[in-house]
């Protein structure tokens, strides 16, 4: 059948990954708070403090596919507690965790004390795809190497854990629910206790009871309820002493994993089969970008015993990135310039990047070249958004040039052809001074690929012998010259656009990360070469020329051991991954990254006014307050995600923000809603609005929540205590208590009690607090990232409020918002 959807339909947008840098940087002053990157310029700085392990050239001279986060050198820079976060969306496709660090061993030699160096074999392979023009396709991967083992998670209780863990639950012995006497009043022996199994969530049928000890997994989490996927074997008691339960009866049915008696009722454990291996799933697990992938890890020297935290990054992809780029930039040359194009595609029109060629003036004032004006020696390319973020940028032409136009002038930051630092002022286009363009991310602006030949040993040289002589310092004739490397490398050389003494040409492409613009521009190389992570004997070559001057030594040997363990290329390939041959294009994370980085959008009172129409701007202000400086934290950072999450918020609280529930419920509606007033209808009478008294609110919310959501009694006042608050009307003590125990999870030092002073949820702040919190408990973005359809509404509606009459509403209310695109431009 034709494709009918109207190409400017929002069900017709092209989706376009949301990218945000692999850490946040580190906050000033107070140890726990941190803020994004938005510029990459600020991430290479804090790369240039590593030693080694940059791309594409290493320190030590070697061919290196990623870069290198230590502890001690970029890490001093970066927010390490919160972790190491996927660049993107996508799947992951394996990984592996260590139950504890390898260690290698080095004997004491020389005078020298023996080494015990441990280091860690844990990654994640994330795979991802991105597509642009429509219907043109690349698949690429994500690694993060050398990550933080399970005991130091067992040891940090205070860091988080990634998701994507194939993690199972242990009954503890706080689990304490036992089998219901027999009809003949038989009860059950001491030992039968353990966590019930029920059909639904809360108040379900009970099927069995799980044993303590025994161990399960889960196939979905809501709040604190699990689904279960599997018991392994583990023989439940029956609910009933004397009766018998099928052990597949707990099969897809729930189980609580809260508190009771005093502790946890279950406790999440790594199973041995996910520890030290190469995982797997046969169902990739989804992951956002942002979301955790884990934690620096131990790799320490095997020259000296010193501790070493580190992690690897590095992407890569086959052959279809050459005609991805080059499909991008046809449709660009053809289409960029044209509204309409963008419109059918769904994607905002505007050009994303300013670019400054070389050669180009800095004028000491907008359309003021002044005296002696400097000039460019380096390409620089530069976010729109983040230089509008700049103080004075941009600077808006009064009048018309020649052209017709009135364009932005654009205060940059540069360097001249000896590698000082300058600045100054370019035309964003049309420009006098020199070549100044804006530019669409999907260009790929700059972006090259480099495929020639490469030393199979993985380093810089022609030849193995080559590297040898030039690191042991051999006396040999010019031995770091240009020709005496790779054909791959003297590309990378001249791509880089360096200069001077071609006879040092090794030196300058291991000392390029500490050169700011020389990095710039080596983020843009995307090279072709084979994976580190395959045929680890290749190594054993390198080894043994090493050895024709240094004889045989223990660290070598350690060092082949390592490489063997580390990779994991075959392992993977063996798997349902789609994964390339090893040899593949690598392309620098950061300089992905920046290129289709978004400085996210801010949700404006004019946005929101369009929601909620008859709410205050001091409301919708506080509400855009709120959530604009953290949309990433509370899971907000895409437009259908906010679309969803207003949809419902405009159901709960109405279009003019109410926080507080409405309980002024006629008698005969009262009998209807509450099954407490439909038994009891003459105190429907009583305290409904009537055409003779109106509603009572007080006793009404007192006995429609009676001994639900955690709430006591009539008489102990919680129903009224803890009515429907806040833009998701949080109800009842017990969500009150959920809503105070997560309290701290997002918002830590603000110290408020919402049990005891519970009125604090109707304030506009705790209002749009107490949304958040159960959007994100409820695991609700999870369900927002699969579609705009009915059904992912209903999905939702069905979370905040099972038995609504309202999902109809709910749906309008979403379409309304998705449809005309009202938060298109905000997140990622």
């Amino acid at each position: 059948m034709a494709n009918t959807t109207p190409p400017n339909s929002p069900s017709a947008r092209l989706k376009q990954l949301g990218f945000v840098f692999p850490f946040r940087k580190k906050g000033q002053g107070n140890a726990g708070s941190s803020t994004e990157f938005t510029d990459e310029h600020d991430f290479y700085k804090a790369l240039a403090q590593e030693p080694s392990g940059s791309y594409s050239v290493s320190g030590k001279g070697m061919w290196h596919g990623g870069i290198h986060v230590t502890e001690a050198g970029a890490g001093q820079f970066l927010d390490l507690k919160h972790g190491l976060r996927s660049i993107t969306e996508g799947e992951v496709v394996a990984w592996r965790l260590n139950r504890t660090y390898l260690v290698s061993e080095i004997p004491a030699q020389n005078g020298k004390p023996a080494i015990s160096a441990p280091y860690s074999t844990g990654f994640a392979l994330v795979r991802h795809t991105m597509e642009f023009p429509r219907g043109t396709t690349l698949k690429f991967f994500t690694l993060y190497m050398h990550l933080q083992d399970l005991a130091g998670y067992e040891s940090d209780t205070s860091l988080p854990k990634p998701a994507y863990w194939s993690t199972e639950f242990k009954v503890t012995g706080f689990a304490m629910d036992k089998p219901h006497a027999s009809p003949n009043g038989q009860v059950a022996p001491a030992g039968q206790q353990g966590l019930r199994v029920r059909v639904t969530k809360h108040h379900g049928t009970i099927l069995g009871i799980l044993p303590q000890g025994a161990q399960f997994s889960l196939s979905k989490r809501e709040e604190d309820w699990g689904q279960i996927k599997d018991t392994h074997g583990a023989q439940m008691f029956a609910p009933t002493v004397g009766a018998y339960v099928n052990p597949d009866t707990a099969i897809n049915a729930w189980v609580f994993l809260g508190k009771e008696n005093g502790g946890p009722v279950v406790e999440e454990i790594m199973p041995d089969s996910s520890l030290d291996c190469v995982v797997v799933p046969t169902t990739p697990v989804h992951i956002n970008a942002g979301d955790l992938i884990g934690h620096l890890g131990r790799y320490d020297s095997l020259s000296q015993q010193t501790s070493n935290r580190m992690v690897h990054i590095e992407v890569f992809c086959d052959d279809s990135i050459k005609s991805f780029i080059t499909q991008g930039q046809k449709w660009i040359a053809d289409n960029g310039a044209h509204e309409l194009a963008w419109q059918q595609l769904g994607l905002p029109k505007d050009p994303t990047i300013l670019r400054v060629d070389r050669s180009t003036t800095l004028y000491l004032a907008a359309n003021q070249p002044g005296e002696n004006p400097k000039q460019t020696g380096v390409i620089q390319v530069a976010s729109l958004a983040e230089l509008a973020r700049q103080p004075g940028n941009p600077s808006k032409e009064a009048t018309a040039e020649s052209d017709g136009q009135k364009l932005n002038w654009w205060k940059v930051d540069s360097a001249d052809a000896l590698g000082n630092d300058i600045s100054g002022w370019v035309r964003e286009q049309s420009f006098a001074g020199g070549k100044v363009t804006r530019e669409f991310a999907q260009k790929w602006v700059d972006f090259q690929t480099l495929e020639d030949a490469h030393d199979p040993t993985h380093t810089m040289f022609a030849t193995t012998k080559g590297y040898v002589d030039y690191a042991s310092g051999a006396p040999v004739p010019d031995a770091g010259s240009l020709d005496k490397l790779s054909p791959l490398m003297q590309s990378i050389y001249q791509a880089l656009g360096l200069t001077g003494d071609r006879s040092q040409a090794a030196g300058r492409l291991c000392d390029a990360a500490n050169h700011p613009w020389i990095a710039l521009r080596m983020s843009r190389l995307i090279v072709k070469h084979e994976s580190e992570w395959a045929n680890p004997g290749k190594w054993k070559q390198l080894v043994a020329e090493i050895e024709t001057q240094t004889g045989p030594q223990p660290q070598h040997k350690a060092e082949q051991q390592r490489i063997e363990k580390l990779v994991w290329w075959d392992a993977v390939e063996a798997g349902p991954t789609d994964l390339p041959a090893s040899d593949v294009f690598h392309i620098h994370p950061i300089g992905l990254v920046a290129n289709f980085f978004r400085v996210p959008g801010k949700i404006t009172v004019e946005m929101l006014r369009r929601v909620f129409t008859q709410a205050s701007t001091d409301q919708l202000q506080i509400v855009a307050d709120e959530l604009n400086p953290r949309l990433g934290d509370y899971k907000l950072g895409s437009p259908l995600r906010l679309s969803h999450f207003f949809a419902q918020i405009r159901q709960e609280a109405g279009t003019s923000l109410n926080t507080s529930e409405n309980l002024n419920y006629r008698s005969d509606v009262l009998s209807q809603k509450f099954s407490y007033f439909s038994a009891h209808t003459s105190e429907a009478e009583l305290y409904g609005k009537t055409a003779s008294h109106a509603a009572q609110p007080e006793p009404i919310a007192n006995r429609a929540y009676a001994h639900k959501i955690g709430n006591g009694s009539v008489e102990s006042g919680d129903g009224w205590r803890y009515r429907g608050r806040g833009f998701k009307q949080l109800t009842g003590r017990a969500n009150y208590g959920g809503f105070q125990s997560f309290y701290p999870t997002l918002w830590a030092g603000d110290d408020v009690n919402f049990i005891a002073n519970p009125d604090l949820v109707s304030e506009m702040r705790y209002a749009v607090r107490s949304a958040i919190y159960f959007w994100i408990a409820n695991h609700l973005p999870e369900i927002a990232d699969t579609g705009h359809t009915d059904n992912v509404v209903d999905q939702i509606t069905a979370v905040i409020n099972l038995h609504t009459d309202s999902y109809g509403a709910r749906k309008n209310n979403f379409h309304a918002i998705w449809n005309t695109g009202i938060f298109r431009e905000v997140g990622q």
